[in-house]
C-alpha cells in the first residue's frame, strides 16, 4: 500500500531552526509546504533548500486559518504537521509509517507524542500529546485561533488513535520564548477566544500561559477554574492541569496545599511518578531531605512500578537524580553527589549546572590525569558541551583538563586553554595564545566567562614589558571592573568605598585557583565592604573551606544581613568545633526566622536534649506534614 505524506507547515523568522527541522524530516516525506507569514530574515532562503513550494499568507492572529491555507497546497494522502522548533525522530516516524499502512484508513487522524525542552538549557522536560497528522480528504480542518484543534466540518464523528510517533520541541526554552515574546503573543490571542467562548480547555491554556509569564496567582485561579469546569475527567489535559496546579502551589510557596493535592491524587492517577516526584520537590524545598530521598529513591528504585507520564517526562528520572545530586553535595556526601549528576548528565549532557558540580568535585580530590580519565571512561564530552565543561574546568583553575578534549581543528579554543593556563598557573609562552591579545577579543571571552577580570592581572603581571600585553592592558583602562582588581590587589585603595561585586567576585576566584597570597592581600580590604557583602565573603571563605576566618568575619557582621545559609554555616561550624550550646541557641533563632526550613529542626533533633527535642517534634508536626523523618523521632 503506497501513502503519501505532505509536509505543511507555517513559519515567522525561524532562521535559527528551520534547517534542524527540515533536515530530520524532509528527506523521509513526498511533499513539503512551507507557508510562510511575514518573514524578514532568511527563512525563505533556508526553507527553498529542501522545497520549491513555498506560499505567502498575511497574518491575521489565527493560527487555524494558516494552519487551513497550508492544507490547501498539500496533494499527498495524509498531512504532516510541525512547526520550526520541532525535529522528528527518525526511527519512530517510520514506525509510525509502517503502522499507518497496517491501519489501512482506518483512523482519520493520529495524535503524537511530543516531548519539550523547557528552562534554560532543555533541564526539563514536559510531555503532551496533539493531532498532528490527518487525512487530506477535504473533511478535516483546524479551528481556534490559538492552541488549534483538527474538526469535522459538517460536525460529522471523527475517528482518533495515538500514532508511535514522536517529536521533539525547543520552542519553550526560556531565551526562546523571551526573545519571540510567545507568551504575550499567546495570552493576547486565548483573550481574544476567550470573549466568544470560556470553556475548560480554554483556561488550561490561559494558565498555562500565566505561568509562563511568572504570573503564578492568576495561573492557579485558571488552572482551577478549567478542573472544576471539566466535563470529562479522563480528557488528557485535566490531568495535567492538576500537575500545573502543584507547580503554581510550589512557586507560591504553599506547600502544604500542594501536599493537599498531590495525596488526593495519587490514587487517581496510579503508577504516576509525576506525584511521587512532586512530594519529594516539596520536601527538598523545605530541607526535609531525608524525606526527599525517601520520594526520589521511590521512583528511582522502582521504575517499572513508576511508568505513566501525565506532562512531566523529567519527573521520572532527571529531577530526582537532579536533587539528589544536590542533597548530597549539600550533606558533603560527594561519592553520591557525583554519581547522581554524572546520572543527570546520561540523560542531559547540557545540564551546564551537573557539569560544574562534578567538575568541582572531581577538581577537590584528583589530579588533573585522573579527573580526564573519568571524563573520558563516562564519555561526558561531546562537541555540544565542550564549552560547558571549558568553563568548568577554567572556573576551578585547572584549564589543562581539557586539552585532550580539543578537536586538533579547534585552534582557538587550544589557544584559549593556553591563555587561561598562562594565567593562572604561568605556563606556557606568550606565542601560544598571542592572537587573542586585542582588546576585542579579550572582551567577548569575558563576556562569555572564559577569561575573567582576575586573569587578566594575573596576565599583566607576568608579562611586564611585553609590548602586546602593554597594549592590551592599556585598552582594558577604561574597564572599571578591572580598575577596580588592580586597586584592591595592588594595595591602591586610599578611600572608604570599595566595589563590594567585584571585590567578592574576585576572592571567589583566588581562592578558586588556590592563589592564597593574593586572597590574603584582598581580604586586608574587608572592613570596606558593605555589611551586606561582609556575609557574603564569610560565606564565600566558608564555602572554600575556610570555616575559621568565615566565623571570625561573621562574628562582626550585623545578624540582620544573615542568610539561611549563613546562618546554617555558622550553625555547623560551631558544631565541628564542639561547640553544641551555642549551636542550639543559633538554630533556635534560625528556626524563628525561617520556619519552612526544616534543616534548623533537624539540628535541634539532632543535639537537642529530650524536652528541647519533644518541644521542637511537636511544632515541626504542625508545619512539615506527612513526614516519614519526623514520625520516627515522635516515635
Amino acid at each position: 500500500m503506497s501513502i503519501k505524506v505532505s509536509l505543511c507547515m507555517i513559519v515567522k523568522n525561524e532562521e535559527n531552526v528551520l534547517d534542524r527541522c527540515l533536515a530530520s524530516i524532509a528527506h523521509l516525506v513526498d511533499e513539503v509546504i512551507i507557508v510562510d507569514t511575514g518573514s524578514t530574515d532568511d527563512t525563505k532562503e533556508i526553507a527553498s533548500k529542501y522545497t520549491s513550494k513555498i506560499f505567502d499568507f498575511k497574518w491575521v492572529n489565527d493560527f487555524a486559518a494558516a494552519r487551513n491555507y497550508a492544507a490547501e497546497q498539500a496533494t499527498g494522502d495524509w498531512i504532516l504537521v510541525l512547526d520550526a522548533d520541532e525535529y522528528i525522530d527518525e526511527e519512530s516516524y517510520k514506525e509510525f509509517i509502517a503502522g499507518l499502512k497496517e491501519d489501512n484508513g482506518l483512523y482519520d487522524k493520529y495524535g503524537v507524542r511530543i516531548l519539550n525542552f523547557t528552562g534554560l538549557y532543555g533541564e526539563s522536560l514536559i510531555q503532551n500529546f496533539h493531532d498532528r497528522v490527518y487525512k487530506n480528504n477535504g473533511k478535516l480542518s483546524y479551528y481556534r485561533a490559538i492552541h488549534e484543534q483538527l474538526h469535522a466540518a459538517d460536525g460529522s464523528p471523527v475517528n482518533s488513535h495515538i500514532a508511535k510517533l514522536l517529536i521533539f520541541h525547543s520552542g519553550y526554552l526560556n531565551k526562546t520564548v523571551k526573545e519571540k515574546g510567545k507568551s504575550e503573543r499567546n495570552k493576547e490571542l486565548i483573550d481574544i477566544e476567550m470573549k466568544e467562548t470560556k470553556n475548560a480547555f480554554d483556561y488550561f491554556n490561559l494558565g498555562n500561559e500565566y505561568f509562563s509569564l511568572g504570573e503564578y496567582g492568576e495561573a492557579l485561579k485558571a488552572f482551577m477554574t478549567a478542573y472544576s469546569l471539566k466535563t470529562n475527567p479522563n480528557f488528557a489535559w485535566v490531568a495535567s492541569t492538576v500537575i500545573q496546579i502543584i507547580a503554581c502551589l510550589l512557586q507560591l510557596k504553599r506547600y502544604n496545599d500542594a501536599l493537599n493535592v498531590i495525596n488526593d491524587s495519587i490514587q487517581l492517577y496510579p503508577g504516576s511518578y509525576e506525584m511521587v516526584a512532586l512530594k519529594g520537590e516539596v520536601c527538598f524545598l523545605r530541607g526535609q531531605f531525608d524525606d526527599a530521598k525517601i520520594h526520589f529513591n521511590q521512583i528511582l528504585d522502582n521504575p517499572n512500578e513508576y511508568n505513566h507520564t501525565i506532562l512531566r517526562a523529567d519527573l521520572k528520572e532527571l529531577l530526582p537524580n537532579r536533587r539528589l545530586g544536590e542533597i548530597y553535595f549539600y550533606e558533603k556526601n560527594y561519592e553520591k553527589a557525583i554519581y547522581h549528576y554524572v546520572s543527570v548528565l546520561n540523560i542531559n549532557k547540557l545540564d551546564s549546572d551537573s557539569i560544574r558540580k562534578v567538575v568541582y568535585i572531581l577538581a577537590k580530590f584528583h589530579n588533573e590525569e585522573e579527573i580526564i580519565d573519568f571524563i573520558k571512561t563516562n564519555d561526558l564530552i561531546n562537541k555540544n558541551n565542550i564549552h560547558y565543561y571549558m568553563n568548568a574546568c577554567f572556573n576551578v583553575g585547572k584549564p589543562n583538563i581539557i586539552n585532550p578534549f580539543i578537536l586538533e581543528d579547534e585552534k582557538t579554543l587550544k589557544e584559549i586553554a593556553s591563555l587561561k593556563d598562562f594565567c593562572v598557573n604561568g605556563n606556557g609562552t606568550i606565542e601560544d595564545f598571542e592572537d587573542l591579545l586585542k582588546v576585542s577579543v579579550i572582551e567577548r571571552l569575558n563576556q562569555k566567562q572564559l577569561i575573567n577580570i582576575v586573569d587578566l592581572y594575573l596576565l599583566r603581571d607576568r608579562f611586564k614589558g611585553n609590548n602586546k600585553v602593554d597594549n592590551l592592558i592599556q585598552g582594558l583602562e577604561t574597564n572599571e571592573q578591572f580598575h577596580a582588581v588592580i586597586q584592591l590587589l595592588d594595595g591602591q585603595i586610599n578611600n572608604s568605598t570599595i566595589n563590594d561585586e567585584v571585590f567578592l567576585g574576585t576572592l571567589q576566584i583566588l581562592l578558586s585557583y588556590k592563589n592564597y597570597n593574593l586572597a590574603i592581600t584582598l581580604l586586608k580590604s574587608v572592613d570596606l565592604l558593605g555589611q551586606e557583602s561582609f556575609a557574603k565573603a564569610a560565606a564565600t571563605l566558608y564555602g572554600n573551606d575556610f570555616k575559621g576566618e568565615a566565623l571570625q568575619l561573621y562574628n562582626k557582621c550585623d545578624w540582620d544581613f544573615y542568610t539561611e545559609q549563613d546562618y546554617l554555616n555558622i550553625i555547623n561550624g560551631l558544631l565541628e568545633t564542639g561547640n553544641i550550646v551555642n549551636a542550639l541557641e543559633f538554630s533556635k533563632y534560625a528556626m524563628l526566622l525561617f520556619e519552612n526550613d526544616f534543616r534548623f529542626y533537624k539540628i535541634i533533633l539532632e543535639h537537642g536534649d529530650k524536652q528541647l527535642l519533644d518541644s521542637t517534634v511537636t511544632k515541626a508536626m504542625e508545619i512539615f506534614k506527612d513526614s516519614d523523618y519526623l514520625n520516627e523521632h515522635k516515635a
